[in-house]
């Protein structure tokens, strides 16, 4: 070996480096190489370049040949560990990542191991070891600069708004906006976060600094002025005395974002949607119908035209409430693993919101008239479909917030032909809030529609009833869902088995039994004045 060319050519890599070259770097590597082939800093140094560099296989080669040389060397086990991430090898990195904690790293190489394996837990969805992990980087780093990294703060909020942990989720959110005091986003997600509890006045001040301090440009501008709207009708649900002028003071608002030639498409498509929320809670429903339509995929039809459904046929294969309630695992369950895989928590849905009383004990808030006994519907002569083809596209890409709201004033309305078209297609979100509202909702409105002779018979009806409240069933069964119990109670009371029904009240917290038991017990006096 040419000592003299080797040292050159590790001091040329390194100034390369220090600059940004990194494709000069690894050249200058690879000449240290040739004078000393078995040198395990310019190996793994050759390999580090090939990651920002994007070549991935060669830099498992560097990697692969250090452990050779050294396999107890827990820095080599890191950096093979990271080619293999990088490969998409995650089983096989996470493994190597344990050997090298395992066998020791450097102290520079140790917060990056335990940063790598935060990210793999995190997207495992093991949020508990991922949090474990980013514990263990922040204080493995020598620097005490981890716990100020905008990156590994924003993925631990998002961790903790997994877990609805939002009292922690808050913490790393204000330790955002301090450390990147002009960064926008840090303001939406703590000002996102005072909504969720309700503190209104702490969210008015986040949007206050965000004007203040965050750079931002006239899109981001329309950005907070969309949440003060949102403020403005939270307020408005706040402080009955103030209804009308918060509620009329966002209308006026988004009214005038709406016409803002700043405003992004998605920008414009948000406000949009924000004002056919506020309409719907202004109960302006055919104005929120109407702003929420243009708003749907073109080949949509938020009512289209179809064929009468045929008569129900009884048949030998016809299932009881009861038979459904003890087949139903067998014969959903191939149904649930294909369309629910990887589902592991409930969704908080955009109107049923969580926080924590002055007892610690979560509430949650749904819909406005959710657990309020619907009007008889009158005659129609619309013809209706309840099977929507391009259900499940439809209801991607932000879709099911929309058809979220369709259903919803369109039995507001006692459109029922309508209301059971858009809950058909609801029904298919991935949101857990969205999909059990929307089967629900369509269980409803056929039973509306036979109770008038329209479309559906009362057998349909009731046998429509038992597989969605068999369904509901399952998912408790599954992984527990105060969404389902809420629906079976409901759903219960509706078709007078009321002992049931009582049933599924004692298994909800007594946070949201009231609003639910008042639904059972208004059904109660509605079957006896019959």
């Amino acid at each position: 070996m040419n000592q003299q060319n080797y040292e050159e050519a590790i001091a040329n890599a390194e100034t390369a480096f220090s600059n940004g070259n990194y494709e000069t770097a690894l050249t200058w590597f690879k000449k240290a190489l040739e004078e000393s082939p078995d040198d395990l800093y310019a190996l793994s140094r050759a390999g580090t370049m090939c990651v920002p560099l994007d070549k991935y296989d060669e830099a498992y080669e560097y990697f692969g040949r250090a452990m050779e040389l050294d396999p107890e060397n827990g820095d080599n086990a890191f950096n093979l560990g990271n080619a293999m991430f990088f490969r998409g090898e995650f089983d096989k990195s996470l493994e190597l990542y344990a050997e090298a904690e395992m066998k020791g790293c450097s102290e520079n190489v140790l917060p990056r191991l335990y940063y790598q394996m935060a990210l793999l837990c995190s997207a495992r969805q093991d949020v508990k070891s991922a949090l474990l992990n980013f514990k263990k980087y922040e204080d493995a780093d020598k620097t005490n600069t981890a716990s100020m990294n905008p990156d590994v703060i924003s993925e631990k909020l998002a961790l903790y708004m997994m877990i609805q942990d939002y009292e922690n989720a808050a913490k790393c959110a204000v330790q955002w906006i301090a450390v990147s005091p002009s960064e926008l986003r840090g303001y939406m997600v703590y000002f996102g976060l005072l909504m969720a509890v309700r503190k209104l006045d702490e969210a008015e001040k986040a949007l206050d600094d965000a004007d203040k301090y965050a750079e931002t440009d006239a899109a981001g501008k329309i950005s907070i002025a969309i949440q003060r709207a949102a403020l403005l009708a939270a307020r408005a649900e706040a402080d009955e005395s103030q209804r009308d002028a918060y509620y009329q003071q966002s209308f006026e608002l988004l009214n005038a974002l709406s016409v803002d030639e700043n405003a992004t498409a998605q920008q414009r498509r948000e406000i949009r949607t924000a004002f056919a929320e506020l309409c719907m809670h202004m109960k302006k429903y055919e104005e929120a119908i109407s702003a929420v339509i243009p708003l749907l995929p073109k080949n949509s039809d938020a009512k289209p035209p179809v064929p009468e459904a045929p008569a129900y046929e009884e048949t030998d294969d016809y299932l009881t409430e009861d038979d459904t309630e003890y087949m139903i695992a067998e014969d959903v369950a191939a149904m649930e693993e294909k369309i629910y895989s990887g589902e592991l928590s409930d969704n908080l849905g955009e109107y049923a919101e969580e926080y924590y009383d002055e007892n610690g004990e979560i509430v949650r808030e749904y819909p406005d008239g959710m657990f309020e006994q619907p009007v008889y519907a009158e005659d129609s002569d619309e013809e209706i479909q309840s099977d929507a083809a391009p259900a499940e596209e439809a209801v991607k890409g932000g879709y099911d917030r929309l058809y979220f709201i369709l259903t919803s004033c369109y039995a507001a309305l006692e459109d029922y032909s309508s209301c059971v078209v858009n809950a058909g297609i609801l029904k298919h979100s991935e949101n857990q809030y969205y999909e059990f509202f929307g089967k629900y909702a369509e269980a409803f409105s056929m039973k509306k529609l036979a109770d008038a002779g329209i479309s559906f018979t009362a057998e349909a009806a009731e046998k429509q009833y038992a597989e969605v409240i068999a369904y509901f069933r399952s998912r408790m069964i599954k992984g527990g869902s105060n969404y389902a119990v809420v629906f079976r109670a409901r759903m219960y009371a509706e078709t007078g088995k009321f002992a049931k029904a009582d049933e599924m009240l004692g298994l909800l917290p007594a946070s949201e039994k009231t609003a639910v038991a008042e639904y059972v017990e208004q059904c109660k006096k509605e079957s006896q004045s019959m």
